[in-house]
Parts: structure tokens; sequence; C-alpha cells
């Protein structure tokens, strides 16, 4: 039921920042927006393949969403709060590693039976590999040190210490995604469900405390 919960809090999370891009109109919202309800589609995905078998569509969709596109796409909204004038490009960025990511995700090949046993459905070496790296790694990368930095400056203004702290929660929900990550991109096994929920929760902590 992990990921039938993580789904749950991720799919909160993305309509109340949803909610507050209708309100103010901000890219950074929007960006945020689409990233959460990524991570919410793949952690259903997640779900269906778990509680009736897993098939090629399911494990297709979990991996493009939830190991490629989503922190790409949170990232990018990270970048428009830290380095607006990066925007654009970044946006483009984004979106090139999106197309080339379904391409790669639906061309290759997948073993069903090594994904249900170690989610590593691609090969090593592959596109789909190499573009999980690149999304989840570096996004990650961004967003945690964006949080950070956020936190840190506004640390520094006075009357400012909860949105400080809620933005060093922020990053440490998304070190939590990102570690768990990092250990299913092993091979390892039964981490991953348990830290995205953990994550995720953590993160819409932050959200909401800011």
């Amino acid at each position: 039921m992990l990921p039938l919960l993580t789904a749950l809090v991720s799919g909160a999370f993305a309509v109340a920042v949803a909610l507050q891009y209708l309100r103010k109109r901000r890219p950074p919202q929007l960006a945020w927006a689409i990233g959460l309800l990524l991570f919410t589609v793949a952690a259903f995905m997640g779900f269906l393949a778990r509680s009736g078998g897993a098939t090629d569509v399911e494990y297709r969709l979990f991996y493009l969403f939830g190991a490629i596109t989503n922190v790409a796409w949170l990232a990018l909204g990270t970048v428009y709060i830290v380095a607006p004038r990066f925007g654009r490009p970044a946006l483009a960025v984004v979106l090139a590693l999106s197309a080339v990511a379904v391409y790669a995700v639906f061309a290759a090949p997948v073993d069903i039976a090594v994904a249900v046993d170690t989610g590593k459905g691609y090969p090593d070496g592959s596109l789909p590999r190499i573009l999980a790296a690149i999304g989840s790694g570096v996004g990650s990368l961004v967003l945690i040190g964006g949080a950070l930095w956020s936190a840190w400056v506004f640390f520094r203004r006075r009357n400012q210490g909860r949105r400080a702290l809620a933005n060093a929660i922020i990053a440490v929900g998304v070190f939590i995604v990102a570690a768990g990550g990092t250990v299913a991109f092993t091979g390892a096994s039964g981490i991953l469900e348990l830290t995205n929920l953990l994550g995720v929760s953590v993160m819409f902590v932050g959200f909401l405390l800011a």
C-alpha cells in the first residue's frame, strides 16, 4: 500500500501547488505542480504493478515519470526562484530531456521479471538509465541546493525564521527521495517505496509551513 499512500500524498501536494499557481500565475508553481503530478502518476503505476502484476506499460510510465522527468520539472521550478535569468534555457533543457525520455523509455526493451525483482528493467548503460541519472541526479542537486540557499537567505532576514525552516525541511525531503532513488538505482529492492512516501511527505510539510 505504500505506493498508493505516496500517490495520495503527492496528489494532494500537486493540487495545493496548482491552486497556488492559479492564484499567483508564476512559473515556479506551474513547474512544481507538473513535477508533483508526474510523481503522483509514477507512484500510482507502482501501486498498480504491486497489486495486479507489473505490465510493460506500467513499468515504462513508472520509469519515465518517476525516474527521469519528475525531478527535472521540480528542479526547473527551483531555477525560476534562485536563478530566474536561466529560467527559459532551463525550460528548454527540461522539455528536450522529457521528449528524449519518452522516446527512450518506449523504444528500449524492458525485462519485466528483472524489473519486478530489482527495479532494473532497463540494462546498465541503456539510454533510459543514463537519462535517469541525469534527470534525477542533477535535478536532486538543484532542488537540494536551491532549498538550502533559500533557507540561508531567509535565515539572514529578520522575522523569516519560519520560511528558513520550511526550506530546510524541503531539502531534507528531497534528500530522502534522492537517497532512496540512488539505492534503488543499484538494484536494491524494498527501499524506494518507503523513501518516496517519507520524502514527499516531508516536502509537503515544508511547503505547508512556508
